[in-house]
């Protein structure tokens, strides 16, 4: 009997070491598109590319001719996957967003599903410069005035998943081109943000990229 109860414990803590570790690994995924990056992540600045260190490996960004690329190493050093195009950002922090009248960096409207962004579907790429004139129409409703005498509103509400609403771009006459609905609105970071990060991050980034072909 006892040695039945012996046996009945090995399996479950071999059950269970299965999910930590399948939890724990969760984060380096060959085909995956998007990497979380938790606040308190220890990163290093470099002379040619920037580390992220998590708890499954090191991120790697690696800027290069006017995009950045990822590589991502498991905790033995062993490369798991490589990305290009990639984008760090995070959400947009509405109380700090509110006291502005300029975009104070490029701004992306990102859909989330199953807690990680989406990929832009094509020709619904939302790019906000830099330095747009932010009009605020009501609570939560805003409207950035582009360079090209296009506008595009953003009227959001606050939900469990954080700040969410429907985004719409208009022509220089207000005829609408498309609607994108439940995104979310992000702050990209730029290269020189990149290269002053502190030792340790301060807040929730995500770094998304086009995944790469295993060679």
């Amino acid at each position: 009997m006892a040695r039945g109860k012996v046996s009945e414990g090995i399996i479950l803590a071999i059950f269970l070491g299965i999910i930590g570790i399948s939890s724990y690994a969760a984060i380096f995924i060959f085909g995956e598109s998007a990497v979380k990056i938790p606040p308190g992540t220890k990163a290093e600045v470099q002379p040619q590319l920037i580390v992220f260190y998590l708890g499954e490996g090191r991120l790697e960004v690696i800027p290069e001719s006017d995009f950045l690329k990822i590589r991502a190493y498991d905790q033995a050093g062993r490369l798991v996957f490589t990305g290009t195009q990639a984008r760090i950002f995070s959400e947009c922090n509405q109380e700090k967003f509110k006291k502005l009248t300029v975009t104070d960096a490029d701004y992306r409207f990102v859909k989330f599903s199953g807690g990680k962004p989406e990929p832009d579907p094509a020709g619904k790429t939302v790019l906000i410069p830099k330095g747009t004139k932010i009009e605020k129409v009501e609570e939560n409703l805003y409207r950035f005035h582009l360079a090209s005498g296009e506008t595009i509103s953003f009227k959001c509400n606050f939900t469990s998943e954080g700040h969410i609403g429907d985004c719409t771009r208009y022509t220089k006459d207000w005829k609408i081109m498309y609607t994108r609905t439940r995104v979310k609105f992000c702050r990209m970071m730029s290269l020189e943000e990149l290269k002053s990060l502190p030792p340790a991050t301060e807040e929730l980034l995500w770094v998304q990229f086009i995944p790469e072909e295993k060679k």
